[in-house]
């Protein structure tokens, strides 16, 4: 009893391989073909962005009607804070703790200090709210990377 298929011998291939390969072309990633990009790397600031974006102009229409540039609002600022978030989580983990933990908590800081002021706050208690969550931010993220990472 055969343990193998059938090969035709009638066709002979001048390459190895099937005939819909491409040629292979050195690759400029490591490993080969595409960059790896985690899944959090891409769902967290995506997440992030949708959420910011659909909170910012619901706080500043204070219960009117939706009007068009508060829905240019909410994309804007989703699409900032998506952008900036997808930015941190990218940062080479050879980067100082310091920094890195200093840019997260800068913008922690700087979104919620924006939504806060979308409330008709003051520019002082914005900025101090702004100050205080970004300040916060930075210790606690400073403190997981130093324990976590070698």
């Amino acid at each position: 009893m055969a343990t193998h298929a059938p090969t035709s011998t009638t066709r002979s291939r001048s390459r190895s391989g099937p005939r819909h390969a491409r040629p292979s072309r050195p690759s400029r990633f490591p490993g080969g073909g595409r960059p790896h990009i985690p899944l959090h790397v891409v769902a967290v600031p995506v997440t992030l962005g949708i959420v910011y974006g659909i909170w910012a102009p619901f706080i500043q229409r204070r219960g009117d009607p939706l009007n068009a540039l508060q829905i240019t609002l909410g994309v804007v600022s989703g699409l900032s804070v998506a952008l900036l978030v997808f930015v941190l989580l990218r940062l080479p983990k050879t980067l100082a703790t310091e920094i890195r933990a200093g840019a997260y908590g800068v913008v922690a800081g700087m979104s919620i200090g924006f939504l806060y002021s979308l409330s008709y706050a003051s520019v002082l208690r914005s900025s101090g709210i702004g100050l205080t969550v970004g300040i916060v931010t930075a210790i606690a993220a400073f403190y997981y990377f130093h324990t976590r990472e070698p």
